[in-house]
């Protein structure tokens, strides 16, 4: 079967720049706790709320529940994305979506049943001819791959803190910790955007002086990773900001800027960073490039591959391997271009 036709042009410009309006933002807060309780990862629940954000943000509503209560909207936005998409993220939108209208159905009185039924009539599907073959078609490239982003050193890490700091005087503080943060620590991004001041702990080490550790968990497991002092000074900074201490402070580190109880959305994190790339003349990076770049620093500095996992929360040495590769081929094209000058 031909594939559904791609990428329309868009009819309205600003549909990137739309915001949702407050009810949207409690039903999401909502949502994310009940998935949450439910025995949800935090990682699938903030992909799940992003690609909610996507949805709304396409269809250029601002409601979810206007967007909901409107299935066709919803049908065209997952057939006809304005811009490119990979068919892995068509995907992880229409689960988002099934799962937004289980969960909340209920308690906007709607009919969950009927409402996804009117959803799968509304998708086009491949002939039920086997198993293997059945199923929705949605738009998005099977072969549209992640580009490969470069290969970090701890100088680019400095300088994208740094760079971060280069905004408005009431963002500086606030942004320059969140880009140490995705720097200098082990913490993924759904992780720092919902980081509470209460998970932050400072702690006396065995040589007499403190620092700074931060509380997580990760499938079940309660993490206590380091902070690194790039990063716990961008932190401190930033709370001094605030007019406070760190052990002094409570709710969302990064708060959205209307609803102050609300934690910073995915995607402006995710603006964030990039604005700091461009300021700092290197390409957009993503957090697989950040701790590629944190692990081989720690490597350099001694740590052993067993540290370096302990130091970032990771679960297997063979990831921190991964990690490592591209920097451990540089350095060995180095050393041969090193001996072959002599």
């Amino acid at each position: 079967m031909q594939q559904l036709p791609l990428f329309p042009p868009s009819d309205n410009r600003h549909s990137r720049t739309t915001q949702l309006d407050g009810e949207s933002e409690t039903l999401l807060g909502a949502f994310r706790s009940l998935r949450l309780a439910s025995g949800v990862s935090l990682h699938s629940v903030a992909r799940e709320v992003s690609q909610l954000r996507s949805l709304a943000r396409e269809s250029g509503m601002i409601s979810l529940t206007q967007l909901f209560t409107d299935m066709s909207t919803v049908a065209r936005v997952l057939r006809e994305p304005r811009s490119p998409i990979s068919h892995s993220t068509s995907r992880a939108r229409l689960l988002a979506a099934q799962q937004f209208i289980k969960v909340m159905g209920r308690n906007l009185r709607w009919d969950p049943a009927a409402m996804l039924t009117t959803l799968d009539a509304l998708l086009p599907s491949r002939p039920s001819t086997g198993w293997h073959t059945a199923g929705t078609l949605l738009a998005g490239s099977r072969g549209r791959r992640r580009r490969r982003g470069p290969s970090l050193t701890v100088s680019d890490l400095k300088r994208l803190v740094d760079a971060a700091a280069e905004t408005s005087p009431d963002r500086a503080s606030r942004d320059r910790a969140l880009v140490a943060l995705h720097c200098f620590t082990g913490l993924r991004p759904e992780e720092i955007v919902t980081l509470r001041w209460e998970s932050l702990v400072n702690e006396v080490t065995p040589t007499g002086t403190y620092m700074l550790l931060v509380c997580v968990e990760r499938a079940g497991r309660s993490l206590r990773l380091p902070v690194l002092e790039p990063a716990a000074e961008a932190v401190r900074l930033f709370a001094w900001y605030l007019n406070a201490s760190i052990d002094s402070l409570s709710g969302p580190v990064f708060s959205a800027r209307r609803w102050p109880e609300e934690t910073l959305a995915c995607r402006t994190a995710r603006d964030i960073l990039a604005a700091a790339c461009r300021r700092a003349g290197l390409p957009r990076v993503e957090a697989v490039e950040l701790r590629s770049a944190l692990a081989n620093w720690l490597h350099s500095r001694g740590l052993s591959e067993h540290e370096v996992r302990d130091t970032l929360g990771i679960n297997r040495v063979r990831s921190v391997d991964r990690l490592l590769e591209r920097h451990t081929a540089l350095e060995a094209q180095r050393r041969v271009r090193e001996i072959l000058d002599r």
